[in-house]
């Protein structure tokens, strides 16, 4: 168990201070306006492949368990081609509302067929749940469903603030810390559309919480991250990442650290309880494919893998091409036009500068400070470097095949996890004590003005 920072004593604003409980419940209150806000503003799907996994869940709503190659459902195509759909996919979109029943699958983008069911099933299940609801009263599926994404956003914005205190922060600055993390254009997006990315902030609050757990509380017990570590693996594979850096930060304390030998079973659990939820779905939903399945996304984003390609790999594993700012303006921006603005492209810049220096600074704290800062900086580095390792293994052993750039989206489980850290610096000073509210109220507010600038 190491010490804590010491932490500034929370001032009273006006003579009034809210509960811990409070606090949490007008972050999860502020994510639901944002949801609902940019839902209405941008109704068409969203080119990140969102047709498909609201096809997922509506299968599963109607007591389907759809498989890799499946054509869209007669829902889906209407829904696709009614609402349209932000951009196009390799210069296709689907056909228009009016010539639904009139055309073949085959002529929507992709083929019209779902190559997102390898994915697991738990998010899809629940966001099937809260969209038939929805339609019995009257609502669409779809908008239902993308209420579920905001239901586990909102979920998980209150769990980071609390995980956030976990380890000994002040409220100002893990209120603050928690509003960044809000608007950070990827992990915004996906508490608004229909995707299993809406797990990414609870996921995050979680590697954050379990972090504090073993590093700071000393508690070793298994079960806890063994069931955390298998629930995310089965909502979203990606989202586990963050929670298996901090198994093996863990694995690593345990190893070299004497008094520290029991860190081993909370990180073996992790690791456990991620490989046996993965491999059994894995097994069960492959085996149900078609033997000889070739997804028709193959080769968007992705090149075939041959022995000369693994220097471009490894650059971006820990090379350039790393996803060390975690998602990079230029190069990873899936949101809606309707939701984006000049101002909030400047705020994207501004936070991935951050993130970016985040990195070395998290490496002088691995190696010169104590505390917090010092396993909080270990886990900064650690992350992109686990996400990329993932991203490309599962790649190259599976289709034998390799992102060209790592999506920066596959990291933004760590964005807890970063400004976690970066809460952990700003109370170091309590003349900066305003800093990271301003900073996390201004951020917020540009992303809930966006969809009302040019």
């Amino acid at each position: 168990m190491v010490s804590s920072p010491k932490s500034a004593p929370d001032r009273q604003v006006g003579g009034w201070r809210l509960p811990d409980w409070g606090i949490a419940g007008i972050l999860a209150l502020l994510s639901i306006i944002w949801s609902t806000v940019a839902a209405l503003a941008a109704p068409a799907l969203s080119n990140i492949g969102e047709w498909t996994y609201v096809d997922y869940a509506y299968r599963i709503s109607i007591g389907e368990l759809p498989v890799q190659g499946d054509d869209l459902s007669p829902y889906t195509l209407e829904t696709w081609s009614c609402r349209g759909m932000d951009g196009d996919i390799r210069g296709e979109t689907p056909p228009p509302c009016d010539e639904v029943t009139e055309r073949p699958v085959t002529d929507w983008p992709l083929e019209g067929e779902n190559y997102n069911t390898f994915h697991p099933p738990l998010y899809f299940a629940f966001a099937a749940g809260v969209g038939k609801i929805a339609d019995t009263v009257g609502i669409d599926f779809t908008d239902g469903a993308r209420f579920a994404s905001a239901l586990f956003g909102a979920v998980g914005v209150a769990a980071l603030y609390g995980a956030i205190r976990c380890w000994g922060i002040g409220k100002r600055n893990s209120a603050g810390a928690t509003l960044i993390a809000m608007s950070v254009p990827a992990l915004a997006l996906s508490s608004v559309i229909v995707h299993n990315d809406a797990v990414s902030m609870m996921a995050g609050a979680a590697a954050v919480w379990l972090a504090a757990r073993v590093v700071k509380h000393g508690n070793y017990g298994w079960i806890p991250p063994f069931l955390i570590a298998a629930g995310i693996s089965l909502t979203r594979t990606m989202s586990v990442v963050a929670v298996l850096a901090v198994g093996g930060l863990a694995i690593l304390m345990g190893l070299f650290q004497k008094d520290q030998r029991g860190a081993l079973k909370p990180g073996f659990a992790i690791a456990l309880g991620t490989m046996l939820s993965y491999v059994a779905w894995t097994v069960f939903q492959n085996g149900r494919r078609p033997e000889d399945y070739v997804p028709s996304i193959t080769g968007l984003s992705t090149d075939p893998f041959t022995a000369g390609d693994t220097l471009a790999v490894i650059n971006t594993i820990v090379g350039a091409g790393a996803p060390w700012g975690l998602t990079r303006p230029s190069r990873d921006w899936y949101l809606d036009p309707s939701l984006n603005s000049w101002l909030l492209e400047g705020w994207s810049w501004l936070l991935f500068a951050v993130f970016l220096i985040a990195v070395p600074v998290g490496i002088y704290c691995a190696m010169k400070r104590t505390g917090a800062l010092r396993y909080l900086g270990i886990l900064v580095v650690l992350l992109p470097i686990l996400t990329g390792l993932i991203v490309q293994a599962r790649e190259i052993a599976s289709v034998t095949a390799y992102f060209r750039v790592v999506p920066g989206r596959y990291a933004i489980t760590a964005v807890p996890l970063y400004v976690a850290f970066i809460a952990a610096l700003a109370q170091q000073k309590d003349t900066v004590r305003w800093v990271l509210p301003a900073a996390g109220m201004a951020g917020y507010a540009v992303l809930l003005l966006s969809p009302l600038l040019p």
